[in-house]
C-alpha cells in the first residue's frame, strides 16, 4: 500500500554517502522522517542528516506530486548524483493522474540538484546522456559509484 511500504536508507560507511529507497512514500512518510533521531555508537543520525548525505535517491511514489518534500527533501539533497524515477507517464495519462505522475515541478527539483554531474534517470525513457559512470539498456540502467 502506498505511504506504508518500507523505505531504506543505507549508509555506504559510517557518516559517508546514503542511498535513498523511498518505495511508495508520500509526503507523511517524509514529515515523519524529519522527527527521528538514532544513536549509533558515539554518533547522532537523524532523518534530515540522512536526507542530505544522499548520493542516490529512487524517488518515491512514481514522482508524483505528493511523493517527495522540497524544502525538507529533495533541496537538501546538495550531494545527490543520482535519481532514478520509476514512472510510466504515457500509462499515467492514460489512467487519468494527468500532470500529477510524473511530477514536472519535482523532476526539475531533482534536475537541479543532480546538475551538473548527476543525472535523473527515468524508467519510461531511454537516458541519452554522456555520463560514462551510466550504461543505459531497454530494461535498467547500471550506474557506477
Amino acid at each position: 500500500m502506498n505511504n506504508s511500504s518500507l523505505v531504506l536508507a543505507i549508509e555506504l560507511e559510517p557518516g559517508g554517502p546514503v542511498l535513498l529507497f523511498a518505495a511508495d512514500a508520500q509526503v507523511g512518510n517524509w514529515l515523519s522522517w524529519l522527527k527521528l533521531r538514532w544513536t549509533i555508537g558515539d554518533r547522532v543520525v537523524t532523518g534530515p542528516d540522512l536526507i542530505a548525505r544522499t548520493i542516490v535517491y529512487k524517488v518515491g511514489h512514481h514522482a508524483s506530486l505528493n511523493a517527495t518534500l522540497r524544502a525538507e527533501g529533495v533541496e537538501r539533497m546538495n550531494d545527490l548524483q543520482y535519481a532514478f524515477v520509476p514512472v510510466d507517464a504515457v500509462e499515467a495519462k492514460a489512467k487519468g493522474w494527468g500532470g500529477n505522475i510524473p511530477f514536472a515541478a519535482l523532476l526539475e527539483a531533482l534536475k537541479r540538484q543532480t546538475a551538473p554531474a548527476g543525472a535523473v534517470l527515468r524508467s519510461d525513457e531511454i537516458w541519452s546522456g554522456t555520463d560514462p559512470a551510466i550504461t543505459p539498456s531497454k530494461l535498467a540502467y547500471e550506474v557506477l559509484l
